[in-house]
C-alpha cells in the first residue's frame, strides 16, 4: 500500500496543475460529451419512455364511477392531471439515473483520447521528455485505453455480482458488502487511469496489471477520489476523469523519479 498518500496528493494538485499548463480545456469536453450523450439517450429511449408513462398512468388510475358530474369523478380528474405529469417526471429522472450508472465505464471509453493525451502532456511536463504527435499512436493508445475499461467493466460487473449474491444469501455480510464494491470500482478506476502511463513504456496488458498491482496504495488512492469525485452530478464528469489521468501520471512518474534517485 506504499503510495496511497502519493496517489491522494497527486490527484489534488492536478487540477491547479492543469490550469498552470493550458490543459484547462480539458475540464470542458467530458461535459459536453456528457450533454451530448444524455440528448441521444433521451432522443432514443423517447417512445418506450411515452408508453411506460401511459402504461404506469393507466395502472394507477383511479375507477371512474358512472355519474360525470359526480364529486368522485372531479377528483379523479384532478388526480389525473397530477399523476400523469408526475409519472412523466419520475420515469425521466428514473432514465437519468441509469445513464448516470451506465456513463462511468462508457466516459472512459469515449475520453480515451482525450485522457491518454493528458496522460502523456503531464508526463512532457514533468520530465521534458517529448512524444512526437502522431494520429496513428494516439488512435492505439485510445483504443488501448477503451479496451482497458470495457475489460475492467466486464470484471468489475462479473465480481458486483459475486458479491451481491453472496449478500443475498449471507445477509449480515451487507455493510461489509458495501465496503468491497467500492474498493474494487476504486481498483478499476485507477487502474485505467494508471495504465495509460504503462502503455507508453509499451506494456502489455498482463505487464501492466502486474506493475499496476505493484502500485496498488497508488492506484486505489487515485481510483477511490476519482470514485467519489464521480458521484456529484455534472461537477464530477467535468474534473473527474482528467484530474485522475493527470493525477495518475503525475504519481507514476515521480515514484519513478523517487526509484532512480534512491542508492
Amino acid at each position: 500500500m506504499n503510495g496511497f498518500g502519493k496517489g491522494l496528493s497527486t490527484f489534488g494538485r492536478a487540477f491547479g496543475f492543469a490550469l498552470r499548463h493550458g490543459m484547462g480545456w480539458m475540464f470542458l469536453v467530458p461535459v459536453l460529451l456528457f450533454a451530448g450523450l444524455v440528448y441521444a439517450f433521451f432522443q432514443v429511449l423517447q417512445g418506450p419512455m411515452d408508453e411506460l408513462t401511459a402504461w404506469l398512468s393507466a395502472w394507477l388510475s383511479l375507477p371512474a364511477t358512472s355519474d360525470e358530474g359526480s364529486t368522485w369523478n372531479a377528483i379523479k380528474e384532478a388526480f389525473d392531471g397530477v399523476r400523469d405529469h408526475l409519472v412523466a417526471l419520475l420515469v425521466r429522472i428514473a432514465v437519468l439515473f441509469v445513464i448516470f450508472k451506465v456513463n462511468k465505464y462508457l466516459v472512459l471509453i469515449l475520453l480515451a483520447p482525450l485522457l491518454a493525451y493528458a496522460s502523456e502532456r503531464t508526463e512532457e511536463v514533468l520530465t521534458g521528455r517529448t512524444y512526437p504527435f502522431s494520429w496513428v499512436q494516439l488512435a492505439r493508445d485510445a483504443f488501448r485505453g477503451a479496451i482497458i475499461a470495457a475489460r475492467n467493466g466486464v470484471l468489475e460487473l462479473g465480481i458486483s455480482v459475486g458479491v451481491w449474491v453472496a449478500t443475498l444469501l449471507l445477509p449480515w455480510l451487507a455493510p461489509f458488502s458495501f465496503v468491497i464494491l467500492f474498493i474494487i470500482s476504486s481498483y478499476f478506476y485507477g487502474f485505467s487511469m494508471v495504465d495509460y502511463v504503462f502503455e507508453r513504456r509499451r506494456m502489455r496488458i498482463g505487464e501492466s496489471v502486474r506493475a499496476v498491482n505493484a502500485r496498488l496504495g497508488l492506484v486505489l488512492a487515485n481510483g477511490a477520489l476519482f470514485n467519489l469525485v464521480m458521484k456529484l452530478p455534472l461537477f464530477g464528469i467535468m474534473f473527474g476523469p482528467a484530474m485522475a489521468a493527470i493525477g495518475a501520471s503525475m504519481a507514476v512518474v515521480e515514484e519513478e523519479r523517487r526509484r532512480v534517485a534512491r542508492p
